[in-house]
């Protein structure tokens, strides 16, 4: 299951504000706060003094705290990487080393004796693998992806997911950063064009950006990057990662098929769809209330086709509708009517020009901003919809 989190940049911050935010991200389902530790100025005792206060916060909010962290502020600490101590005595609970040691002391550093949790910048792809190499433990450590608050400086897409892919192939978890788009929001600098991961996220609603995460299927952590993200934005994150997760029960009555039908604990891709007007409550049903629909993965090229619903809805009447479309378009959700009773009851979204020939009446059409997430559903991947 995703895990979300929120930042903060406590040099910008006052406490009261810090302790509003936090209250309000746990009440949301947040679990983790992701913090600048060098941004912080002052004597050592004084930064212990101060993240002892900030942590204390996010613990009362059963929220875990990543600290950024690099060697000049490990020295500063009187830290090093068998010497762990004052983080803990801070109160953190992992450390993301914004640049590695690149050598023998990435090992000690994951393996330390105080039980912190080690996460690495995502660039330095040849020090973790030579940690893991020389015996790391990969169960103490994960992969967190920058931000970038430059317009048009973060990667691409596809460069995240090669990146994303080759983590998860070696069992590390990843985490990357999505951004809110509330007006005046801020990172560790003085810009507020957002803080994504990935360029094509910037300007996507906050819950979009989330939902195409959970897609791609190779990340394991969402953070908010910049602050401060709106309650109403937090309340949409919250609604999408109620519907994503479900668990559905074992179909014995159908026999052979029961194998193939989805079920145990599903992670699905809640759609947000326009409804058409008019459609009917049978339509509605098995559009919002079927659970599961999912391709069997042999009819990916003109439409996403979810079978399921015929077997169950098999004797209930779906009369055709008029459209006034020609063709439905990609993004476009449709359900297979009287006009065609073999398959009655199919739900499909097409994915490339169909005729609109009276087979299928139109329910309604995917939010503009999520048809792009269309590109990333795979064979047996399940999905749903949000009206």
């Amino acid at each position: 299951m995703v895990t979300c989190g929120v930042s903060l940049y406590p040099e910008q911050e006052k406490l009261e504000d810090i302790e509003n935010y936090l209250n309000m991200a746990s009440h949301y389902g947040f679990t983790k706060v992701f913090t600048s530790l060098f941004s912080v100025e002052g004597s050592r005792e004084e930064v212990i003094d101060y993240f002892k206060k900030l942590t204390a916060l996010a613990h009362r909010c059963n929220m875990k705290v990543c600290g950024d962290c690099n060697t000049a502020f490990m020295k500063k600490m009187g830290a090093d990487e068998k010497n762990l101590k004052v983080f803990k005595e801070m109160g953190i609970d992992s450390i993301r080393m914004d640049v590695p040691y690149g050598d023998e002391r990435d090992v000690a550093l994951i393996n330390n004796a105080e039980g912190i949790d080690i996460e690495m910048s995502n660039v330095f792809v040849e020090a973790i693998g030579k940690a893991v190499k020389n015996g790391a433990d990969i169960k103490r450590m994960k992969v967190c992806h920058n931000f970038y608050p430059q317009k048009y400086s973060a990667p691409s897409l596809e460069a995240v997911i090669r990146q994303n892919e080759y983590w998860k192939e070696r069992n590390i978890p990843v985490a990357i950063f999505i951004s809110s788009q509330q007006k005046g929001t801020h990172g560790p600098w003085p810009l507020s064009d957002g803080l994504p991961t990935i360029e094509e996220h910037r300007l996507l609603p906050i819950e979009v950006q989330l939902k195409h995460c959970l897609a791609l299927k190779n990340v394991d952590e969402v953070i908010i990057g910049n602050v401060f993200a709106s309650e109403a934005e937090m309340k949409a994150i919250d609604t999408v990662m109620k519907k994503a997760w479900i668990h559905v029960p074992y179909h014995e009555e159908l026999g052979m098929a029961a194998d193939m039908l989805p079920h145990g604990d599903i992670t699905r891709i809640p759609f947000k769809i326009h409804m058409e007007e008019g459609i009917r409550d049978i339509e509605k049903e098995i559009l919002l209330d079927y659970p599961i629909h999912t391709d069997m993965g042999d009819c990916l090229h003109y439409m996403l086709r979810d079978r399921w619903p015929r077997m169950f809805y098999r004797n209930r009447d779906i009369p055709p509708r008029t459209c006034e479309k020609k063709y439905f378009t990609r993004g476009d959700v449709v359900i297979v009517n009287d006009n065609l009773k073999h398959y009655r009851g199919e739900l499909q979204i097409v994915l490339k020009d169909m005729e609109a020939d009276g087979q299928r009446n139109l329910l309604g059409r995917i939010a503009d901003e999520e048809i792009m997430i269309l590109d990333h559903i795979k064979a047996k991947d399940v999905f749903t919809f949000m009206e």
